[in-house]
């Protein structure tokens, strides 16, 4: 997992220093309200393909990136997502939908599916670098728990099948290639405290994907 996280950092690391400066009529610092890189009209939708690792931990422990107690489970898959509405202050509410294997030493191979509402923004700028942050909120269903669901359902005497998901994220697009983004999401399955099926927390995976706009 050491190999993973050096890797996260170093990526992050090269797409910050590749990024040379703003536009001559852009200022080199300041929050976009519409897309920085794009001329005319902007891009509407997007494919995200990822993979990821599973940690025991809650969604506020898996975010503490570097220090989560990951396993030896993981998770791969693809989202479609399309942006629907722009709500001013550069913030575009839209809709995602994706399916996911998991898998892993502990876990029978099993399938997930989701879909949800996305609110993102257009994000900081620096320089010819964006860092935009997002959130998917929605429903998850799998074909069959992780070890960690089941231990949860155990637990709370619940059902892992159908539940709430949060997908959080961070994306890093530079100005070169302004319809490439690499992606941060923490994906979340929750109960919302036994709303979802008994269950107060599912899983949490921290993954790393690229996206693609058009």
């Amino acid at each position: 997992m050491r190999g993973l996280q050096a890797a996260l950092a170093a990526v992050i690391l090269s797409t910050s220093v590749s990024s040379g400066r703003a536009d001559d009529n852009s200022p080199f610092i300041y929050f976009a309200t519409q897309d920085p890189f794009t001329d005319g009209l902007p891009t509407k939708n997007d494919v995200y393909v990822f993979g990821g690792v599973f940690a025991r931990g809650s969604f506020g422990d898996t975010i503490d990136l570097f220090d989560a107690n990951y396993t030896d489970n993981y998770i791969i898959g693809a989202a479609y997502g399309r942006d629907l509405v722009d709500i001013g202050a550069g913030f575009v509410l839209g809709g995602v939908t994706g399916a996911a294997i998991r898998f892993g030493e502990d876990d029978d191979t099993s399938g997930e599916l989701w879909a949800g509402a996305r609110l993102r923004h257009q994000g900081l700028v620096i320089g010819d670098l964006a860092i935009a942050p997002a959130v998917t909120a929605g429903f998850s269903a799998v074909t069959g728990p992780t070890e960690i669901e089941r231990n949860r359902e155990i637990r709370d005497d619940g059902d892992a099948s159908f539940l709430g998901f949060v997908g959080a994220e961070l994306s890093f697009r530079a100005r070169q290639a302004p319809n490439v983004e690499l992606v941060y999401q923490l994906h979340h399955r929750s109960g919302a405290d036994g709303t979802f099926g008994n269950m107060k927390e599912g899983s949490n995976a921290n993954t790393l994907g690229i996206r693609y706009r058009f």
